[in-house]
């Protein structure tokens, strides 16, 4: 009777043997027979006691597919969107959007492609599939002491050029407007500027908040959504953001974003 370390032995160069065919393409259908099981659902289960669990007819340890999971809950990327991702990324060229958004439950390509930017994935025709786009980490908190460090200086600079002659007067002024011209010109003629909108890393969980807008500002915002590749969260958060700190509310904002 062959010992116990002999039968493991055996089970573990089978598992090794079945692995590797089934990664060079071959269907647990085309060899369970070669293996002595009686069906496919006999050796499924010797997987399984071997700590697998099956996916896209292929054997996957159990542990590594759970530590996928924890690493893309904690990436913030829903499993289900993932799945769409990876679906795309299977089919390649031949991925029909509107079959896909029909197997995730979606009506058409249109809710599907919204409830994906709503997360942070976005279409790559170079790679055929969903991802994540790689936001620049900014600090907001730098950035809005550079802008009141700014605004500071300007000020001194009125102050200085009101104690002058009328012959100088606002020329420190002048001189300051005139090194920060190109800005001077963005502000003056939005249309010319081809600035990135501002995203902000707002941590904390997030609270539904339904609001009621009109056809046309909706409109409106739907295509400066589409144009800049920016979620209407991200827009709505930092518009909030940016109005609160205009009206008086800059020390809880810095409060906030200072947060980890």
């Amino acid at each position: 009777m062959p010992s116990n370390n002999t039968i493991n032995k055996n089970f573990d160069e089978q598992e090794f043997k079945i692995l590797k065919e089934i990664d060079e393409g071959k269907n647990r259908e085309d060899i369970y027979k070669k293996y002595g099981y009686s069906s496919i659902r006999t050796m499924d289960a010797f997987f399984r006691r071997r700590g697998f669990i099956i996916k896209n007819g292929k054997y996957i340890k159990r542990d590594e597919y759970r530590s996928k999971m924890l690493d893309q809950i904690s990436g913030g990327i829903p499993f289900r969107a993932q799945m769409i991702a990876d679906k795309f990324k299977k089919d390649g060229v031949l991925a029909n959007p509107a079959d896909i958004a029909k197997t995730f439950g979606f009506k058409d390509y249109s809710e599907m492609n919204t409830y994906m930017r709503n997360n942070n994935m976005f279409y790559n025709s170079s790679t055929k599939t969903y991802e994540p786009r790689i936001v620049k980490q900014v600090n907001p908190l730098s950035e809005l002491a550079g802008r009141d460090a700014k605004v500071e200086l300007a000020k001194q600079l009125i102050d200085k050029d009101a104690n002058t002659d009328d012959s100088n007067k606002y020329y420190s002024l002048l001189n300051f407007l005139y090194e920060n011209k190109e800005r001077l010109i963005e502000l003056c003629t939005p249309a010319l500027s081809d600035n990135t909108p501002q995203r902000y890393l707002i941590p904390g969980s997030k609270k539904v908040k339904s609001i009621y807008l009109s056809k046309g500002l909706s409109a409106i915002i739907d295509d400066f959504s589409h144009s800049k590749n920016i979620t209407i969260r991200e827009m709505v958060e930092g518009a909030v953001i940016e109005y609160l700190i205009k009206y008086g509310y800059r020390s809880e904002i810095e409060i906030l974003l200072s947060q980890k």
